[in-house]
């Protein structure tokens, strides 16, 4: 399902118009009238219901007169609230909200809530997809006022208040029962606070030119569905074995830090690889083996200390013959030798590497040394670390993170899984959308059992990219079938381990 960010959706609106000759009050008209179906349809079991359309400046309040009308003439009871004044609202608004007038639609004006009754649908059409910031002081009553009340929300486009893009909504924004938007679903409406205010999406076609036949600035934005797993996740060959269902090196784990490696390895074994080996400071291999009884260990000399180091560079490079795929980073620590081996891995490993958690940081403030590889490579960040490889403020990434992915893609040439919420993977010109996942992933370790299950589906033959997004889909499914046994908060990293297989069965069997 395709997404669009703000300025997707307002250069929809641009070429519709300028280039394909797409009258804007058709655009508006339409627009209308998918709003009054989708009306109609909320109200079928009230008797006699009442409707009032609160309108705003600009498009959304123009969908708002244009549903008005429709919804008139279907005989609802139905009035009209103009927050701009009549001399101030648009050319193709202005055409319906004479419409309205012919009519003698009730019509009230002003940024004072009348004293009115509260109807049993209000539909916002208040602010559309351009609204970024804080809500103006005059527009806060209203909106308080929609939310104290017991109507049926429906929302024009996006709920007023909720960002477009980032998908941050103030305080007062309008919490939506349902929202009908057009050209696509907007990506902040799957991020963060979006699906919460959105209620039931509804998409309404008004007549917009095939995506397909039109370039829209910006990377293209899609939502990760339960069709693209079934085409990526294929029954096993009937004739297939353990050396040919893919091995994965991981090369994780150090004092203190042992269960990523574990985490990380039976993510991959449990994701289908047929083998695996862990990489294991000797001193602490005796806690590997004990640990991955399915899976072999490469134990490295490291003379008491408990990690690894650049001094188990050649050993590690002899095992490279062997692996299709190869996790680097969980659990490693930061202690400047191990460090030092990391940098030395990235630079010198030619097989498809899952760069995670401690093997991002030595490349912080320098994504350009990534950028030298010329092996398949995909890094894992959350936004802290996300925040270290660009230099650029966490904050200021949750607040245009389409616009700023846009950038980092046009300077990082291979795959970036950024774990936000949700989750989206990136590659050239790409954005998928995680539709998966819940709260109850936040705590420690399901970030290295997602390593392991990306590396997994990687040395099975599936693309870089899509075994990130399929990765990510499975895990956050996962985790939504754990929700019903162990609630948000009693889920654990290795509760997701016995999981995962059942929902890999439910997609490869398709």
């Amino acid at each position: 399902m395709r997404l669009f960010t703000r300025e997707q959706a307002q250069a929809l609106d641009q070429i519709s118009m300028n280039e394909m000759g797409i009258q804007g009050f058709t655009l508006m008209g339409n627009a209308g009238q998918q709003v009054a179906k989708k009306a109609m349809s909320l109200l079928m079991e009230i008797h006699d219901p009442s409707i009032l359309i609160i309108c705003g400046q600009g498009n959304n309040g123009g969908d708002g007169f244009a549903a008005g009308v429709e919804l008139y003439q279907e005989n609802y009871n139905v009035r009209l609230h103009s927050i701009p004044d009549p001399e101030t609202i648009g050319e193709d608004s202005g055409h319906f909200f004479n419409k309205c007038e012919s009519l003698e639609i009730p019509i009230t004006f002003g940024i004072e809530v009348p004293d009115i009754r509260t109807p049993d649908l209000i539909i916002d059409g208040i602010f559309g997809t351009g609204f970024i910031g804080e809500l103006r002081a005059p527009i806060i009553p209203w909106v308080h006022w929609i939310r104290r009340s017991d109507s049926i929300v429906l929302s024009i486009d996006i709920p007023s208040g909720l960002d477009c893009n980032s998908g941050r909504a103030i305080p007062e924004g309008v919490k939506a029962h349902s929202t009908v938007t057009f050209g696509s679903q907007k990506v902040g409406m799957s991020f963060r606070q979006g699906p919460d205010y959105s209620g039931e999406i509804t998409l309404g076609e008004i007549g917009f030119p095939p995506l397909n036949k039109i370039d829209l600035p910006g990377l293209e934005w899609d939502l990760f569905t339960e069709s693209i797993a079934q085409d990526i996740l294929k029954k096993p060959r009937i004739d297939t074995h353990k050396h040919a269902s893919g091995k994965v090196l991981v090369i994780a784990g150090s004092k203190g830090m042992t269960g990523a490696a574990v985490l990380s390895t039976f993510g991959a074994l449990r994701s289908g690889a047929g083998l695996t080996m862990t990489t294991s400071p000797s001193s602490l291999n005796e806690i590997y083996e004990r640990s991955i009884i399915e899976g072999m260990t490469l134990g490295l000399d490291d003379h008491g200390h408990g990690y690894l180091s650049a001094e188990h560079f050649n050993s590690i490079m002899e095992k490279m013959a062997w692996a299709d795929a190869v996790v680097l980073g969980p659990g490693l620590g930061r202690e400047k030798e191990t460090q030092q081996l990391i940098k030395k891995l990235v630079q010198t490993i030619q097989k498809p590497l899952v760069l995670d958690a401690d093997g991002l940081f030595p490349f912080s403030g320098n994504i350009g040394e990534l950028n030298q590889r010329r092996s398949p490579l995909v890094i894992t960040p959350h936004l802290g670390e996300l925040a270290n490889l660009s230099g650029i403020e966490k904050e200021n990434i949750v607040s245009d993170f389409p616009n700023v992915m846009e950038k980092f893609m046009a300077d990082f040439n291979h795959v970036a899984l950024v774990k936000q919420v949700p989750c989206c993977t990136f590659f050239d010109n790409r954005a998928i959308v995680n539709s998966s996942g819940n709260p109850g992933l936040a705590t420690g370790g399901t970030g290295d059992v997602l390593s392991g299950m990306i590396a997994s589906l990687i040395a099975q033959g599936i693309t870089p990219f899509d075994a990130a997004s399929l990765g990510t889909f499975i895990h956050g499914k996962t985790s939504d079938q754990l929700v019903i046994e162990k609630g948000y908060r009693g889920q654990i990293a290795s509760d997701l381990i016995e999981k995962i297989p059942g929902v890999i069965a439910q997609y490869e069997n398709a």
